[in-house]
This record gives C-alpha cells, structure tokens and sequence, in this order.
C-alpha cells in the first residue's frame, strides 16, 4: 500500500512535453546580475517575463494565463532547499504533502492536481512502475516557472493542474564570473555550492557549477546526501547560430528517510501518549540512493527577417536502489483503546530508466492587415524505457513510544525480502516499460493594438508498454484566450483550455462481460482574470478565478478486477498574486488562494462531493524585506514571510466521517550583510542567517485516514551562510 502511493504521488511526472528553453536565453545575456545574495549569477530575464505559457519570452502581464516565477535570487534570499520548499509560495499549490519524510521526491498538488515537472522545458520522466524518480538541485536552476491550468495545447499529455518548468543556469556573456558559498545549519545541514564561467573567445561560453549537501532527517537515522555538478559551453554565442551543451551528474547516497506515521497517536488522541515528530519506524539499516546522469543540446539559427528554429533534446538516465521496514497505519490489536505495538513491513526495489526527449521549433511573425501574428510551429518526441525489479514483505511489530531496533533487517535487496508476519511477496517481480509519445503543435499570437489572442492546438500520439500488454492514445487539445491590456497598465483576460493524460487499467461498462483499456483523463478549464504592470516599473499583481473539470476518471469496483471510467472532479477558486519592489529599499510579495476540490461523479454515491486526499483550500503568503540603498543600513537585507497553510482533506476514516488537517500559520525570517559595504577590502563578501517556521511548530502537512497514515511538516530550521563572489 505504501508502495502504491509513493507511485500515486509521482503520476505527475507521467504526462509528456517539451519546450525550447528559456535558460538559453541566458547565453545571450550581457552580464550577471547582482542583487546582494552570496552566490547568484543570473541571466538578465525579468521575474515579469516567462516562456512556459507560449514557450517563447513573453510579458506575464500579456499572458492570458496564470505564472508564478521564482527566480535565483529568490532561491537564495529564502535559503531555499529543493523545490518542494520554493512551491510554499505559490498561489494555487498545496506543498511537501508528505513533509519531513520524503524529501527526495518533489510531492505537492497544483490547483488540486499531481502536476508534471520539467527542466528546460524538456520532460523529466519517472519510472512509470516505481520510485526512479529525477529530482534537481536548487544550485542548479536559474528560475522556475509554474503554468496553471491545463497546458496540453503545447506540451501534449499532463495534469489539469498546471505544469512545473525549471530552467537551468546556463553560459552568460560576461568575461568571467564566479560565486562560493557555505552553509551549515541545525540537523547537520551543509551545504558547499560553487559557479564559475566566463568567455573562451569570440563568441564561445562555459559554465561551471556543483554543489555538496546534506542533513539529518527530522524522524531518527535519517540522512540526505548529495553531490551534483553540472558544466556548459556555448559556441556561436551572439551570432545567427549558436549551439549550447550542457551535462549534468548528480549522485545520492543517501536520500533521508520515506515513511510514515501511524493517525491514531498523532492525528487522533491516544492515550497511551503523542508519537513525537522524531519517531522512525524502520530500520537504521534503511536506504535509498539514487545516480542521475543527464546530457542536454540546444541549437538555435535565426534566419533574419523575423524567423528562427531551435532544436533541444535531452537523453536522462536515472538508477536507484531502495531498501526499508516502515510502520503500518493499525496497531497490531485493533480493540487496544490506548495502543502502542504498530505492524511494520518491508520492501526492497532495484530500478534503472533512460529517456530521450526532443523538441523542434519554427517561429516567425508576420502581418495580415492591422494584425499582427507571431507563429509557432512544433514537432516533438518523447521516448523512455523503465524496468524495475521488487518485493514486498511483512515486517517485525515496533513500539511507537520505545521503539527497539535491530529486530530485524533492512533487505538488502529484492532478493533478501524476508517476509516476517506472511503478509506480502518475498519473490521478486520484474516490471518492464517503454513509454514513447510525439506530437506536433501550432500556435498564434494575434496582436491588434492593446489586444492579444492566443491560439493553439495540438495532436498527439502516445504509446505505453508495460508486461507485454500495449496500449496506444491519440488526442487533440487546444487553447483560445483574449487579453486586452489598457495604457494604465490593466489588462482582463479569459481563457480556455484542455489537456489529457494517458493512464493504466481495465474498465467494463457491462458489469465485466467485456474489457477494453482506460481511456485517458480529460481536463478543461476556463480561467477569467485581471494583470496589471504599473508602467515603467516591475510591480505586478495579478488575480484569477478559474473553473476545472476533469473527466474519465477512474474509479474501483469493489471485489472486482476491473475498473469504472465515470468519474469527475470539479476544481474551482481564485488566485491573487502580487509582486514589488518598493520605494526605500522595500521589496513585497504575496500570494493568496482559495479553491474547492471535489468529486462530482462516481461510481460509489458516498464519495460524491468528497475532497481529494492531501490537496488542500488554500493558504496565503506574504514576504517583505528591506535593503537600504544609503545610508548607515546600507548593505543590510533584513526579511521575513508568514505562511498560511488551510487544511488539507483527509479522507473518510473507520469511523465513516471525513476529516482534514488543521490549518496551520508559520513564521519565516532572513537576515544578510555585505561586508563589503563596512570594509571594501572584503567586496564581494556576504554573510546571512535563514529560519524557517521560526516558532517551531508542530503541524500535519497531510493524513490519508483511510490508510491511517500521516506526516509531519518541518520543525524550526536554522541555517548561516557565508558566501564570496567576484
């Protein structure tokens, strides 16, 4: 059961897509940024620009569709860890669904949605059976982008959610460069983070970046380590032709702990006691490595006369190996009113994927009478081969509140599965998948005036083939919008738009006699909403109500192997989000949403209006900081953030009522310094300290009480850096 959740929660990374990267852009840029954080060498793409929704550098203010960016500097300033931690402030996400224990995967909802993740607009796979799962460092990325709402008009199959783009540090033009920084914090975090490039000769660019990090886990003998390094050169940089290759290789010996918390003892009172957030229910023998290896192109000709193609393609192999004992969610006597003896298993998973992504683009523009088009034109092919090879089996009984280790082993591989209680399948399977999709897309952007009105449609074909069994897709999606943006800067827009994603199992529709495979999942959505860019400034605000509904869903016959495909879920809420830097050395940022996820059709009439497990209403989000531009304050960055968190649905537990997790309020705050503001011999030179949830409090980021299952979120985390960059 653990095992098929840890899978529910990647199913975002199934959906297939590509785009050219914005990142590359990068190569072109003048100079690096500087804005006071110990290691930021940036590309000059303003926060008010992105590419996700047109997969071309458009204005935000222009785009009739919801994006949030989070670029390097921000990263930085909040001394952000991994992407789970950047999504907190991001209107429309309900983040760290699992919280403290599973760190090595990116696990959030989007507008109530699993949403696919990519990096440089070029699929990230997972393994479709399994947990080889990619997962980028922050020291790596130069911005994220986050599209909401249905997206498969450019990038074919993926959620109703919205999509989630990471765009990689790439060559700058600027004669050389370079950032170091070190970090240590409580749990034993470090970090060693370095970049360095400059300019070979005329027209050629190289980049050169990594980092070492690592902590304790909250829960006991958990460990996260890692070491990643990534490298880029550009030829042709500044020319009509330019070629740009990127590599990158990162290995995790360890990946801190994945388990879970029995409900009752945590969620629900026991009174034998509260398990404290420290507890670990497996083994200190527990493991979970992963290697990733990557190799990115991007070429770029411009023909003059408004045309231009590019091409980028990435090959991704990723091997993990996972071995574990985790506590299941009953005691081992259900009638104990007060329990404290829990059942445990194991599991043990050997998996490697390779995949290849590619995407090919023309753009032009041209003029028809007063209106003005920019065209897109796209083919693209996604191919990628999983296999994993697993067991399962039972485990030894632990006590919750005097836990005894040593009672038995962490297998040490799929063929070591020792099954303890005769619960599970100590003979290890072997599942195999080629997953394979390419889809060719159009898209025009009508300009007339203060008017746009993008369109653009797609036809995909997708194949998966897993145990022999082959099942084949094909769907057309689309997007219209309207935007009409006013000399003061106001711009109301509306949209529609569509998406679809493949997905595994048997459906009947009459009562088993005969079986067909599931269709995909439609979304669609219509999104209404207000931007306004003050002019001349970079103050945007931005604010959207949208309606999804998502269709095809599948949902379980009870006592029978195949599945019904009636099902719907309604997604429903608006999003404000603000962004400012303001006069006296004030900058601001806010996020604020509220949303209703439900079930509207299923085969099982209890289920009809319920929530969907770990997404959640909402939440709200404000940052301020301040950094004087003279003064005796000069060099001084001083900040913080409250973070908002509405409850999260929990699901129906054995006592037949639904429940969500309290909503919770946490507190965040950042202090820096340029020493060189003080003493100019140490130009370049910053030191800062970040704390997050600063009163150290104890909340659920999300229970599944059918399963009695929970997680902690993040106690109080403190961290100091010092940094050097020239």
């Amino acid at each position: 059961m653990l095992r098929f959740y840890a899978r529910a929660g990647l199913l975002a990374s199934v959906a297939t897509v590509t785009m050219v990267p914005v990142a590359a852009r990068a190569a072109d840029a003048a100079a690096a940024s500087d804005d006071g954080s110990e290691i930021v060498v940036s590309g000059v793409m303003p926060a008010t620009v992105a590419s996700a929704a047109t997969k071309s550098a458009t204005p935000i203010a222009e785009t009739p569709q919801s994006i949030s960016v989070i670029d390097s500097s921000e990263i930085k300033k909040l001394g952000l860890q991994n992407l789970n931690e950047a999504l907190r402030y991001v209107a429309g996400v309900t983040p760290e669904t699992r919280g403290s224990s599973a760190e090595v995967y990116d696990q959030f909802k989007l507008r109530g949605f699993d949403a696919p993740v990519y990096l440089d607009g070029l699929k990230q796979f997972s393994s479709a059976s399994g947990y080889a799962s990619t997962q980028v460092d922050l020291a790596r990325l130069d911005r994220i982008e986050v599209l909401k709402g249905p997206s498969g008009a450019l990038y074919g199959q993926s959620g109703p959610g919205g999509i989630v783009d990471q765009e990689s540090k790439l060559p700058i033009d600027s004669a050389f460069y370079g950032a170091v920084s070190g970090t240590y914090g409580n749990y034993d975090l470090y970090r060693v983070d370095a970049d360095v490039g400059g300019r070979i000769g005329d027209g050629a660019l190289w980049r050169l970046y990594g980092s070492v990090n690592g902590a304790h886990d909250q829960q006991t003998y958990g460990k996260r380590r890692r070491q990643t390094i990534s490298g880029a050169v550009t030829v042709g940089a500044g020319s009509s032709t330019s070629f740009t290759v990127l590599t990158a290789y990162s290995h995790d010996p360890r990946n801190g702990d994945y388990g879970v918390f029995p409900a009752v003892g945590t969620f629900f009172a026991n009174p034998a006691g509260r398990i404290p957030t420290s507890f670990y229910g497996g083994e200190p023998g527990d493991y979970f490595s992963r290697e990733q290896f990557g190799l990115t192109y991007i070429f770029k000709h411009d023909f003059g006369s408004g045309w231009s193609f590019r091409s980028a393609g990435r090959y991704q192999y990723v091997k993990s190996d996972l071995g574990i004992v985790y506590t299941g969610g009953t005691p081992v006597d259900a009638s104990d009113p007060a329990p404290t003896l829990y059942s445990r298993y194991s599991y043990a998973t050997h998996e490697q994927l390779d995949d290849w992504t590619y995407d090919n683009q023309l753009k032009g523009s041209v003029d028809t009478g007063p209106l003005h088009h920019d065209l897109l034109l796209g083919v693209d092919r996604q191919v990628a081969h999983s296999a994993e090879l697993y067991a399962f089996g039972g485990g030894t009984p632990i006590d919750v509140f005097d836990p005894v280790y040593g009672t038995m082993a962490t297998p040490s591989d799929p063929y070591h599965v020792i099954n303890y209680s005769g619960v599970g399948f100590t003979t290890p399977f072997f599942v195999e998948t080629r997953e394979r999709q390419q889809g060719i897309y159009v898209q025009d952007q009508i300009s007339v005036g203060g008017l746009r009105l993008p369109l653009s449609a797609r036809q995909d074909w997708a194949r998966t083939e897993s145990s022999g069994i082959a099942q084949k897709d094909k769907k057309f999606t689309y997007r219209v919008g309207a935007l009409y943006k006013t000399s003061i800067g106001v711009a109301p827009y509306v949209s529609y738009s569509t998406s679809f994603e493949p997905q595994a199992g048997t459906v009947s529709t009459d009562g088993g006699k005969t079986f067909e495979n599931a269709s995909p999942t439609l979304g669609k959505q219509i999104e209404a909403g207000v931007k306004y860019q003050v002019p001349g400034t970079q103050i945007l605000l931005t604010g959207a109500w949208f309606d999804i509904h998502q269709t095809n869903v599948l949902t379980a016959v009870p006592l029978a192997n195949y599945s019904l495909q009636s099902g719907e879920v309604r997604s429903r809420g608006f999003e404000i989000e603000g962004s400012a830097p303001l006069p006296h050395g004030f900058n601001a940022k806010v996020a604020f949403s509220r949303q209703s996820v439900k079930t509207t059709k299923d085969a099982n009439p209890a289920n009809i209006g319920a929530g969907l497990l770990s997404v959640g209403r909402g939440g709200v989000t404000a940052n301020l900081d301040w950094s004087p531009n003279n003064g005796p304050a000069e060099g001084l960055t001083v900040g913080g953030a409250v973070r908002h968190v509405d409850s999260v649905y929990a699901g129906v537990y054995t006592d037949g009522i639904a429940y969500r997790t309290p909503a919770v309020t946490l507190f965040d705050a950042l202090l820096r310094y340029d020493l060189g503001k003080a003493m100019p011999r140490l130009e370049g030179v910053t030191l800062g300290v970040n704390a997050t949830n600063l009163l150290d409090k104890k909340y659920f980021s999300s229970c599944m009480a059918p399963y009695s299952w929970c997680w902690y979120g993040d106690r109080r985390t403190v961290q100091g850096t010092i940094g050097f960059k020239w």
